[in-house]
């Protein structure tokens, strides 16, 4: 069995962002160090789910380098105590205002080999309409800070923003892989119920046309192909062979630990989430009655088609040699009527499966046609 990923929520936030709808919250460092605490505890029952090896590390949010100095090191002293690790990659996310000279030095200290920045555009005042807290001198700042010191950098890139024009991406490209940058995450904005986006959307605010979001993505995709960046996931870009290892646990149905409020992890078959309320998780902890909000056994069908869904947004595709394998089918039977229907869309050479990369931003639709 290949050793696990460990993901660690971190639900604070400086502000939230126009268009955010993780769980996170503003708050000040007394509930910070009451939810550090509940966390550590967490992590220390860990081993009754889990007893093998783990080698890569993320903690996320929120953001985490908005925490007080040590909470990092203190998470990362307690899953060396509780596990078996042998870290290949372990990553924080961070956002430029909160990542400076003494947070970059804590972070090396405590063993982080990876910053993940959410940079999201290099236009001022596209970064004020979504409610960034820093700006375009600000990001840079923190991605030269990153780089210096040594980490491996991944710069987070949102498409389909109010304003943004060809420029932003190319600076963002031209500036990030000048600067030693290897990975680039590029997702498109997404409007969440609840939101202050939404509330924006209905009072009015026009979005950029599915159309002119593809075009944007296209145009990304190929500037960062000319700065040396490979696909690899639907969404992310890397050079030199830097793709997330972490992620790709997620995406090739590996197993991972989570822990922290609203975390779900998956060890074989079996997938636990943690509540989302922040009071909830904290209380518990503190009174040890840690109970999952919701746990759950994959069926042999429901595997299948999460593993069809998430491999299919990888550009190397599936390989169906693996596939039989793995769930026990003959590939071409069980996909049959699917590869008849997709086959416009997809290349699949009898070893192969995956969908043609200018078809990349309709895959979901294609990849329904596995699901069925």
């Amino acid at each position: 069995m290949s050793a696990a990923g460990i993901y660690v929520h971190i639900p604070f936030c400086r502000s939230k962002c126009r268009y955010c709808d993780f769980v996170s919250v503003c708050e000040g460092e007394e509930i910070q160090r009451r939810y550090i605490s509940a966390l550590l505890r967490e992590i220390y029952t860990g081993r009754k789910i889990y007893s093998g090896a783990a080698d890569t590390l993320y903690i996320g949010g929120g953001t985490p380098s908005c925490l007080y100095s040590g909470a990092v090191a203190n998470i990362a002293t307690a899953l060396k105590e509780t596990f078996d690790l042998r870290i290949s990659e372990f990553t924080v996310e961070c956002n430029p205002d909160t990542f400076d000279e003494d947070k970059a030095d804590e972070l090396k200290d405590a063993g982080v080999t990876r910053i993940s920045l959410g940079v999201q555009s290099l236009d001022d005042a596209v970064l004020r309409s979504i409610g960034r807290r820093h700006d375009s001198a600000a990001a840079k700042k923190a991605v030269k800070l990153a780089v210096n010191k040594g980490f491996d950098v991944s710069a987070d890139l949102m498409l389909g923003l109010v304003g943004q024009g060809k420029n932003d991406i190319e600076e963002f490209a031209s500036f990030i892989s000048a600067e030693g940058v290897e990975h680039v995450s590029a997702y498109m904005l997404k409007v969440e119920d609840g939101t202050p986006l939404a509330c924006d959307v209905e009072k009015g605010l026009v979005l950029p046309s599915d159309d002119e979001c593809a075009e944007m993505y296209d145009y990304a995709r190929a500037l960062l192909g000319k700065e040396g960046f490979v696909r690899y996931e639907t969404s992310n870009f890397c050079k030199n062979g830097k793709e997330c290892r972490h992620n790709l646990k997620y995406w090739t149905m590996q197993n991972y630990l989570a822990f922290g409020v609203a975390a779900h992890g998956k060890i074989g078959k079996k997938r636990y989430f943690n509540t989302s309320d922040l009071k909830e998780y904290v209380n518990a902890q503190e009174n040890g009655r840690h109970k999952y909000l919701t746990e759950e056994i994959l069926s042999d069908e429901d595997e299948l088609s999460e593993y069809m869904m998430l491999g299919l947004r990888l550009e190397k595709g599936i390989n169906v040699k693996e596939t039989e394998k793995r769930f026990g089918i003959c590939f071409e039977e069980r996909f049959s009527d699917a590869l008849s229907s997709a086959a416009p869309y997809i290349d699949f050479d009898g070893d192969i499966l995956k969908i043609k990369p200018s078809y990349a931003l309709v895959a979901n639709g294609i990849i329904n046609m596995f699901l069925s």
